[in-house]
């Protein structure tokens, strides 16, 4: 690899730390950082962390002129080739990352601007709030993988000079000729949609259904922000109807919240139907999580927390389809995140 190239890695390495750290920008295994070489196309690994891309090879080397070739051609079937004897599969999204013309090409679910992607009218909103200062294209919902990269590449031919794609209940594509130049885009992208969050309140405590909770391999969560979801009115009546916001969400939590209502009999614990879920809210009292619970299901949990808590109150939020879900949850790609993870 050439100097010029080794200098875009270390580049792309330190972004992808440095953006990793904070939880409004990364969430756990999710988002993707990506270059291109020459020929190839060095992209995430499925279920790798960007906080580890300086300490391990995170990165698979991809053909790029095939898929490129491929994608010209209109085939969105083409599986990506990799270049290098790695056993780490390519991102799900390696076909979004070669559609964009930049050479530096950054996916992310920013908490501020994914708050506004769950939203109704969320084209309106960000035309409102961004308008012309990026040049930008929105994608309605579309299944990660070759279906999306499909909606995105019919939208990049009207449109091909876009440095942005927002994705509609999933996140943003940022695309730039080095690093310094997507970062610029994100901060301007956070900036025009950041909106302000509520104080939280104090959580409670009953140490009766504790110990009921703790003999079912439960325990309270020590996290105060995951407690606000168990606690305040205008969070909690979303965990019924508005849950399934987001792939990943589903992906890691599951396609439903499972919910102990307030003042509940403890023998409605033996009736929860959801085999072993990682989080169970307890109304007016706190979350309890599972004592198995890994850091990548934690972490999705702050997310849905981060981006209901940024919504008006009785604002409607566009969800997954009952579908939409089952496709996600019975994708051997996304099972293989899922089973990868600590």
């Amino acid at each position: 690899m050439s100097n010029g190239n080794n200098c875009i890695e270390k580049q792309v390495k330190e972004f992808c730390v440095e953006i990793s750290v904070d939880p409004l920008l990364v969430q756990g295994a999710g988002g993707n950082v990506s270059w291109k070489s020459g020929d190839v196309l060095w992209v995430k690994a499925s279920g790798k962390w960007l906080s580890e891309a300086e300490h391990e090879e995170i990165f698979v080397p991809v053909n790029l002129t095939l898929l490129q070739s491929a994608l010209t051609g209109h085939d969105f079937s083409v599986i990506p080739e990799v270049t290098s004897t790695s056993d780490l599969r390519p991102s799900i999204e390696t076909l979004l990352h070669a559609l964009m013309p930049h050479r530096v090409v950054a996916h992310l679910h920013a908490i501020e601007i994914l708050s506004h992607l769950v939203q109704v009218d969320s084209k309106e909103k960000i035309k409102n709030l961004v308008g012309s200062e990026v040049n930008w294209i929105y994608i309605d919902y579309f299944k990660p993988g070759n279906e999306l990269a499909r909606a995105v590449s019919e939208q990049l031919t009207i449109k091909p000079d876009a440095d942005v794609v927002f994705l509609s209940n999933h996140g943003v594509v940022i695309g730039g000729e080095d690093v310094e130049e997507v970062a610029a885009t994100l901060d301007i992208l956070i900036s025009r949609l950041k909106t302000p969050v509520p104080n939280m309140i104090d959580v409670s405590s009953n140490l009766t259904i504790e110990s009921e909770m703790f003999e079912r391999g439960y325990i309270p969560c020590c996290d105060s922000e995951i407690n606000q979801l168990a606690i305040k009115d205008e969070l909690y009546s979303r965990l019924y109807s508005e849950w399934a916001l987001y792939p990943d969400h589903v992906v890691f939590l599951r396609a439903e919240a499972v919910i102990l209502e307030k003042n509940f009999d403890l023998g409605t614990l033996g009736k929860i139907t959801v085999s072993n879920p990682p989080f169970i809210f307890s109304i007016g009292n706190c979350v309890f999580e599972s004592q198995q619970i890994t850091r990548a299901q934690k972490s999705q949990l702050i997310c849905y927390y981060h981006v209901i808590c940024r919504q008006e109150a009785f604002k409607k939020l566009t969800t997954l389809s009952q579908l939409q879900v089952c496709e996600i949850l019975n994708w051997d790609a996304e099972s293989y995140r899922v089973k990868i993870q600590k």
